[in-house]
């Protein structure tokens, strides 16, 4: 096996180096190189470009993030918090609009009635109670401080007094009893503005607009509708994302092998070295994708979890199955390469008909056993009749015996 992958590499390294069994000039492998990187990195922006195109999940239904928020917030006061954001300068709740020319798929028009009833909640009622609530907020903050420093004068004062300390060496310039009429003061007027607040977020929340809103966005049937078809979505994105993918590198992948092959049999050694390093290059993302495809993607995941579920849950199973299917895809595409690409069976045929090398194509004279280019031998003994016959055919030429067995596979 080490010996078979050596093997494949070395053809591999040849093939992408020399043309017509002449090794490439440095000057020449470094164009090559560019070139290969410069497609490679084009083809990648391709693939992000298409993979791109269809709508994501969150274009296609962006309410979806801001009804999960709300939906999943369970504090007392999440009405009131809400509103007051939205109404705010930088509100999170706002539905960003998706723009959908030249894409595939369009936003879902579950998210239309929160995307009409948003801008409603902005008026100049709930502004100005807005505006005044803050106020009041911030007036309330203000008073709580006031209490925080009158209370510590009065623990002040009061030890003063219990130590019977002179008042004209005091540190504070009020008294223990004026201090407690100054925090009693203070509480009165904290109680006054609370009262005030809880009937202003009361109007806040009772204006028709937020009303109308928050029952909108409160739905927690219309919300569990919404999850499944965004779950679905979510589900299928990636799928959809790797078929376009797949669509996007086939034909460059068709384009450039079947230019290969022609270059190959037309013996044009430029040609047939620029279009292997073509299929090189658009083979490289493919097989990157499947990989991802088969690592990460949820149609597989959801393969696995059935399989999981039917072996009792033992979620081993998927690394089994991973450890399965990554080398069995391997080997496929060494046995693709080996029997389509690097097997001189299938060039033999036409090189021998055209009297060439079945090596390195050089033309031979008739009954050259060796090649004078590159010194391969062109002939074998049959194992059935002991004439000499074409390596790499199937049928021994004198006595028409099969010789499929000595075959490179």
């Amino acid at each position: 096996m080490v010996r078979w992958l050596k093997r494949l590499w070395r053809n591999l390294v040849r093939k992408s180096t020399h043309v017509r069994q002449e090794p490439l000039n440095k000057v020449s492998i470094v164009i090559l190189i560019l070139i290969d990187i410069f497609v490679l990195i084009n083809v990648f922006q391709g693939l992000d470009s298409v993979g791109n195109w269809p709508l994501s999940p969150q274009e296609r239904y962006p309410c979806y993030r801001v009804y999960q928020t709300y939906q999943n917030n369970d504090n007392s006061d999440k009405d009131f918090t809400w509103v007051m954001e939205m109404l705010g300068d930088y509100p999170s709740q706002d539905i960003q609009p998706v723009e959908t020319e030249g894409r595939l798929g369009e936003v879902s028009s579950q998210c239309d009635r929160l995307l009409a009833l948003t801008p409603t909640v902005k008026n100049p009622e709930t502004l100005a109670l807005s505006k005044e609530i803050q106020n009041l907020q911030t007036q309330i903050n203000e008073v709580n401080q006031r209490i925080a420093t009158y209370k510590e004068q009065y623990d002040s004062t009061l030890l003063e007094e219990i130590a019977g300390q002179d008042p004209n060496q005091s540190i504070n310039e009020t008294t223990a009893a004026q201090t407690k009429a100054d925090i009693e003061a203070a509480e009165a007027q904290k109680a006054t503005l609370t009262e005030t607040l809880d009937r202003r977020k009361a109007e806040l929340l009772n204006q028709s607009e937020v009303q109308t809103y928050l029952t909108a966005i409160g739905d927690r049937q219309f919300f569990a509708t919404l999850k499944q078809d965004f779950e679905r979505a979510e589900f299928w994105h990636p799928n959809r994302q790797f078929f376009l993918q797949t669509l996007f590198l086939l034909p460059l992948i068709l384009i450039s092998y079947f230019w290969h092959r022609q270059a190959v049999e037309r013996h044009r050694g430029t040609q047939a070295l620029l279009s292997w390093h073509l299929l090189l290059i658009f083979l490289i993302p493919l097989l990157i994708k499947i990989l991802q495809f088969i690592q990460f993607g949820n149609l597989v995941r959801a393969i696995f979890d059935v399989l999981i579920a039917v072996f009792g849950g033992l979620v081993f199973i998927s690394s089994y199955l991973l450890i399965l299917i990554i080398p069995l895809l391997g080997f496929g595409l060494i046995k693709f390469l080996q029997r389509f690409v690097f097997n001189p069976k299938v060039q033999a045929k036409s090189r021998i008909q055209k009297q060439r090398c079945i090596q390195c194509s050089s033309r031979l004279r008739k009954g050259d056993q060796f090649c004078p280019f590159c010194g391969f031998e062109q002939w074998i003994s049959c194992p059935n009749c002991a004439a000499k016959t074409y390596k790499y055919t199937e049928y021994c030429r004198q006595c028409g015996v099969d010789l499929s067995d000595s075959l490179p596979q």
